[in-house]
């Protein structure tokens, strides 16, 4: 039997971006916390940071006979993919997510999350308004589209280790560029890269990660020793490839 309820999801992160309540579709809004409904207290009692200054506010259509839902199904079927958006709309350290989820009566029983937590106290530096609205429905349809590129992309964000990293963030790449089937990768990457229109600096960065990724995927020891010791590969370098993997999937979310 389909059944409606409401649930709220906690966000971190958004205290000085969120421009006042932003509907992104008939089912969804973010909005401040409500303090009057005591959903501060709330969320402490579940664990929560009180660095929960906004909810996604969500009217939720589940089959009541399904096991899977309302909980994990809401989150795969629309907390993971909000989540990644806000990880693509602005440049950020992971500072950014959401905490959990729960019925929006605060009484019922829900979950507990922290999604994306590497960093508590770094937000996002894009703003939170109607413009993130009109990204958003471009999100979605990308979303659907190439979902294990968003979803592996958000999962990066908590690793430590910078092949890690690098191994996810290759693979999202490929998500995108690569057809079904094809072994011979690094130049659907590449090409996929120069028709969004990025410049020979930022293809050759991806080159260069891509080797990278080779090294380690392939435990070629020896090629990682002479990668690694020379003066292009350091931690600020990685930083920088990772944050271009980021702009390549903003890019192709305005041009799926």
């Amino acid at each position: 039997m389909k059944k409606k309820q409401k649930f709220i999801a906690p966000i971190y992160g958004l205290k000085e971006s969120l421009k006042g309540d932003v509907k992104l579709d008939d089912e969804t809004l973010i909005r401040q916390v409500n303090l009057l409904k005591e959903e501060y207290k709330f969320f402490e009692r579940q664990g929560i940071r009180t660095t929960c200054d906004a909810v996604l506010e969500v009217d939720y259509q589940y089959d009541d006979d399904n096991p899977s839902e309302p909980y994990p199904g809401i989150s795969l079927n629309v907390l993971n993919r909000f989540d990644a958006s806000l990880l693509i709309y602005g440049e950020n350290k992971g500072g950014v997510g959401i905490a959990g989820i729960f019925p929006a009566d605060i009484k019922g029983h829900g979950v507990t999350l922290f999604t994306a937590k590497t960093h508590y106290d770094e937000g996002l530096d894009s703003e939170i308004d109607d413009d993130f609205a009109t990204y958003y429905k471009k999100f979605i349809k990308a979303y659907s589209m190439r979902p294990l590129a968003f979803d592996i992309y958000r999962k990066s964000r908590d690793r430590f280790a910078n092949n890690d990293k690098t191994i996810d963030c290759c693979t999202s790449l490929e998500s995108i560029f690569v057809p079904a089937g094809e072994r011979s990768k690094k130049p659907f990457i590449l090409n996929g890269m120069n028709i969004l229109g990025f410049n020979k600096k930022d293809v050759e960065c991806i080159d260069d990660l891509i080797e990278c990724r080779n090294a380690v995927i392939h435990a070629d020891l020896q090629k990682q020793l002479k990668l690694l010791s020379g003066s292009k590969y350091t931690h600020r370098w990685f930083e920088d490839a990772f944050k271009l993997v980021r702009r390549v999937l903003y890019k192709y979310v305005e041009k799926p």
